[in-house]
């Protein structure tokens, strides 16, 4: 561990940051001298909930990651990182491909340092659940859809391929805005608008849409 980030997160401004903070410390001053880390950086999100996956210094931490600039991810407990676990898990293998541990200081089951000995083994199965939820998304929207031609529904708009409406309600799950899903998609906010609208989801609009009402 050369570079490490270190990520506390709280849901509310009444929780404290100071459990967090001493175990994190502890197990800093535990380790062995030739494995204590060069470079610490430490980001932290106050009153953000672990179910909002745009949190800024979550953001930034990853981006840094995801830069090169740091080789593992540190935090207190894995709902810390995020309460979603899909989502963690997404994390975590993106991470590892850039070369990224993760370590959860109070759970070394998931830990994926690069010394842990099952890491492989661990990272399979992560890949394994990562997969079978894919699969059970796209089977829920082939199956929502059949059931809509049956009952002589409406498609949604048309130009959406399968593949992109299970990636919408994919996206959408894991409370991605409609705007960032309508980037990475590269169709229109209104096209993500008008299919989860025909799917039955309700919601508000997006703070961005609002303004440009």
């Amino acid at each position: 561990m050369n570079s490490i980030a270190i990520y506390f997160r709280i849901s509310t401004v009444k929780q404290e940051l100071t459990i967090q903070r001493d175990a994190v410390e502890a197990w800093l001053k535990s380790l062995p001298a030739d494995k204590k880390p060069k470079k610490v950086r430490m980001f932290q999100d106050e009153g953000r909930s672990g179910k909002d996956n745009n949190r800024p210094g979550f953001a930034t931490m990853i981006e840094l990651a995801r830069a090169g600039e740091v080789d593992t991810i540190v935090c207190y407990k894995l709902d810390r990182f995020s309460r979603s676990a899909s989502f963690a898990i997404r994390t975590i293998l993106e991470l590892d491909s850039c070369g990224v541990a993760f370590i959860s200081i109070t759970q070394p089951i998931l830990n994926l340092g690069h010394e842990n000995p099952f890491r492989r083994t661990m990272l399979a199965a992560f890949s394994e659940i990562a997969e079978i939820e894919r699969d059970v998304i796209v089977q829920r929207v082939k199956d929502g859809l059949a059931a809509a031609v049956r009952r002589g529904k409406k498609l949604g708009p048309r130009g959406i391929s399968k593949a992109k409406k299970a990636q919408i309600i994919e996206l959408f799950d894991i409370q991605t805005p409609k705007a960032e899903i309508a980037r990475k998609l590269r169709i229109s906010r209104t096209t993500v608008w008008s299919f989860l609208k025909s799917e039955g989801y309700c919601f508000a609009p997006d703070p961005a849409e609002l303004k440009e009402a």
